[in-house]
């Protein structure tokens, strides 16, 4: 049972990350000027960018860190689940990755 404890620490916290990791990545990321819902943004935008690029790095380290987070939910996830039911735990697991690769698209 100290291994399941473990497990879901773990996954405690990448829930955590998961959740916390975009909402504080829009504060360096507010400098990049976007259009809303469709509208065309400042033309410069690529200026306001490279004129703030470490708080751009710094917003999409942030970004990056949540996918991997949302990735590992799953893979740390799989042990117990499969324990209950295989089919169960890898249809818990594909979704995950197919949720992380959308949210790098965005």
């Amino acid at each position: 049972m100290d291994s399941h404890r473990k497990t879901a620490i773990i996954v405690g916290a990448l829930f955590i990350i998961a959740t916390v990791a975009p909402i504080i990545s829009a504060v360096p990321l507010s400098v990049v000027p976007v259009g809303f819902l469709g509208t065309e943004g400042d033309p410069d935008y690529l200026t306001a960018i490279s004129e703030n690029e470490n708080q751009v790095l710094i917003g999409a380290l942030l970004w990056l860190s949540m996918t991997a987070s949302v990735v590992a939910i799953p893979i740390m996830m799989f042990p117990i689940l499969r324990k209950h039911n295989e089919g169960l735990a890898l249809g818990y697991v594909v979704p995950g990755f197919l949720r992380a690769f959308s949210m790098l698209l965005m």
